[in-house]
């Protein structure tokens, strides 16, 4: 009983751990000779199957590519085993919620992403309100639904007196909708056990913008160190994230550029961002850490994880000490889309110093009043075609 690897040479399942193939070919011009394949244990894309005697017969289970649902099969087999109970087949009648978010987490491939900290807490959530002991089977729609219900009931926990954003609640979903998908194609599932995701509907308009009055304000109750980061978000339209990665050799003070790596951007693509003079002005009288090239860094000169909600806490004060309801940090970032849209800029312009991929996210963040609308013009020169306006 044990794991055991498939040959992708000759198909020959060989104990796990074996380097050299002891398998012989069953078909084609070398039928029957040795296979002597010796890189078993070095070979991308190991097939894993589980061997075990039941009744006396020796049975065998494909599971696939990943060795950690061939792990869990095993065990779950021996148990079976150990207890006399009958080995069920369908993977989706012995994989519960609780055994495949597990399996999920503990894919090195997962913990490598940026992202693990963000999917490890919206996981907590999805445990929190779903019944995880249940299998994969029974999963349906309508549990998926009661899940976005009682969701969007609760409190946030960064934003006091609001429930939890829409938003929050969609990418919740979707890392489920990842996870089914994943597992399905490591085979740890055998199929998605729901043909839909419920659909959550998002206010996708941003509504705030700072007025000079406030954002002065809020520059005299920050400290320092979060003062810079508010004056670089403002400035140039970056992402938190994306300012928290930021390192000295990104910044070209010369040129008033700061060029971002594929890897610190939200749609990992490289771009170049302006920085403006009040911006080039504050990273001159930034001081230069010589134990990190980091470019912001905390009240204790540490550099700040873009994952932590160490800004978060400390803006939220600030806002308090100014007076200033209503705001996110990342309004900073509609700030400036609607400041440099009012300035007659072109929307591929400001595309491209945001990163925003699309006109339709570029509307999300550009906030349109009564103020743009007193810029409308008709030019008298230019002569209607005949046609109906319904």
């Amino acid at each position: 009983m044990g794991l055991q690897v498939e040959c992708p040479e000759c198909g020959h399942r060989n104990p796990e751990g074996e380097a050299r193939c002891k398998g012989k070919f069953r078909y084609g011009e070398q039928q029957g000779e040795r296979c002597e394949f010796s890189r078993l244990t070095k070979t991308s894309g190991k097939i894993y199957w589980i061997e075990y005697r039941e009744h006396g017969k020796r049975k065998r289970e494909r599971i696939g590519p990943s060795k950690a649902a061939a792990e869990a099969r095993l065990l779950e087999v021996q148990k079976a085993l150990v207890e006399s109970r009958h080995i069920e087949r369908d993977k989706n009648t012995i994989v519960t919620l609780d055994k495949l978010f597990d399996w999920f987490l503990n894919l090195q491939e997962v913990q490598a992403l940026d992202s693990f900290v963000r999917m490890t807490q919206q996981v907590k959530a999805l445990r929190r309100l779903m019944n995880v002991e249940q299998v994969i089977r029974d999963l349906t729609v309508s549990q998926l639904e009661e899940y976005v219900h009682l969701r969007l009931q609760e409190a946030s926990s960064s934003k006091r007196g609001q429930k939890i954003a829409p938003k929050t609640v969609k990418e919740e979903l979707n890392l489920l909708r990842n996870i089914l998908n994943r597992a399905l194609r490591y085979e740890f599932i055998s199929k998605i056990p729901v043909s839909r995701y419920p659909v959550v509907k998002i206010d996708n308009v941003r509504k705030r913008v700072f007025s000079k009055v406030e954002y002065q304000q809020l520059l005299e109750v920050c400290p320092l160190w979060l003062r810079r980061i508010v004056i670089m978000a403002r400035g140039t339209g970056m992402r938190q994230s994306e300012i928290l990665k930021l390192q000295w050799s990104d910044v070209d003070l010369q040129t008033g550029f700061v060029r971002l790596k594929a890897s610190m951007t939200k749609t990992d693509e490289a771009r170049s961002v302006r920085l403006l003079p009040e911006v080039i002005a504050m990273l001159r009288e930034t001081p230069r850490a010589l134990h990190t090239q980091q470019v912001f860094l905390s009240a204790t000169n540490k550099p700040i994880p873009y994952w932590t909600t160490y800004v978060q806490k400390t803006w939220k004060q600030s806002l308090e000490k100014a007076g200033i309801e209503g705001a996110c940090f990342h309004d900073l970032r509609h700030d400036f889309v609607t400041r440099a849209m009012r300035s007659g800029n072109a929307s591929h312009v400001v595309m491209k110093q945001v990163g925003h991929k699309t006109d339709s996210m570029l509307r999300r963040y550009q906030l349109i009043d009564e103020r743009d609308l007193l810029e409308l013009r008709i030019d008298p020169s230019v002569a209607p075609q005949h046609q109906e306006i319904g």
